[in-house]
């Protein structure tokens, strides 16, 4: 019996967080220049941890067509602008916000990817929390995979290795801990759903709503996860309970987009070109895509990660031995990657 063998969950959990955490911290984005995506986030979270807003008044020039994208992925909402993306990832942000003693700054934003568009200003928030968020939101995660790991056999040095290897060996660190993405919080509740899952039928769907508010894909996740368990263990409880916690994820999203945007629809923010791309039926876009996001020379994840290769070999061993949350949430898990 290991050393890490004695120790409860507790302080597995944070032999693994702690030493990610001070990694993460170290080599986090902290100033400009931020992607457009997760500097939306900054953005709205910003302003709603300042002004208890995400109607981002300072910024509605950035909501004018010619400027989207060009600073942040902010559009038109209720006579004002606001990002596009679900407030989940903001609200972890906030708090940070409203006490950082840093004020937000004037800065002229340009881009060398579209020249043709002036240069414009905007407010600048202070990155810190933004940086202090996805830090602690991707580390977190990790050290609850590292417990999932541990209880699903295999001993605990085994998953002290195979949780380090995801926080180290994967866009966790590249991407998620770097900048405000919505892909650190997102990955952080869908683990504490599947540490949750082993023992309650209940807990998970609270988890897995929180999810759903951040990245709503997810939802698919929550759905195969409670499906499998209450057909493997003939008992309505698991579906009702994931489902419930799901839902009422999926139901706050859609009232903060009826009053942000005006419409109780999943894609308020994205516009039409959302459902026109779900439902555009070109079969061929679609299978680059995913060709793309395992094999692309820039992002792909199997790629980048080629130690799940290794991993393919073991997939029918280790579904065999998995419990039913498990096979569920990897179900979920594939179906959310092909969507």
């Amino acid at each position: 019996m290991s050393q890490a063998d004695k120790i409860g969950d507790g302080r597995f959990f944070l032999l693994i967080a702690v030493p990610l955490l001070v990694l993460y911290l170290a080599t986090a984005t902290w100033s400009l220049p931020y992607h457009i995506d997760a500097f939306t986030n900054v953005l709205s979270s910003w302003k709603l941890g300042t002004d208890g807003t995400v109607l981002l008044d300072d910024h509605v020039q950035l909501a004018d067509a010619e400027y989207y994208g060009y600073v942040a992925l902010i559009v038109p909402a209720a006579e004002s602008a606001a990002s596009q993306y679900p407030p989940g990832t903001s609200l972890l942000a906030a708090p940070l916000y409203a006490v950082w003693p840093q004020e937000a700054q004037v800065v002229l934003f340009s881009s060398e990817v579209r020249p043709d568009v002036a240069p414009v200003e905007a407010l600048r928030p202070p990155i810190g929390p933004a940086a202090i968020t996805a830090s602690f939101t991707a580390a977190i995660a990790m050290g609850l995979l590292g417990v999932v790991f541990r209880r699903l056999g295999g001993g605990s040095l085994m998953a002290l290795m195979a949780a380090y290897v995801a926080g180290l060996g994967t866009s966790a660190w590249s991407v998620a801990a770097d900048q405000l993405w919505q892909h650190g919080p997102g990955m952080m509740w869908i683990a504490l759903a599947a540490v949750l899952s082993e023992r309650h039928a209940i807990a998970p769907g609270l988890a897995f709503g929180a999810a759903v508010l951040t990245r709503p894909p997810t939802a698919v996740i929550a759905a195969a996860t409670g499906i499998y368990r209450s057909r493997n263990e003939r008992s309505l409880r698991p579906i009702l309970g994931i489902g419930a916690g799901a839902l009422i994820g999926l139901g706050l999203f859609l009232v903060y987009n009826n009053h942000v945007f005006g419409s109780a629809s999943i894609s308020a923010g994205y516009g039409t070109g959302f459902e026109e791309q779900a439902l555009s039926g070109d079969l061929l876009a679609y299978a680059k895509n995913i060709f793309l996001g395992a094999f692309s020379a820039t992002r792909g994840f199997l790629l980048w990660s080629p130690f799940l290769l290794v991993l393919i070999p073991g997939l029918r061993a280790a579904w065999k031995a998995a419990p039913a949350w498990v096979r569920g949430s990897a179900l979920g898990g594939l179906v959310y990657l092909l969507v």
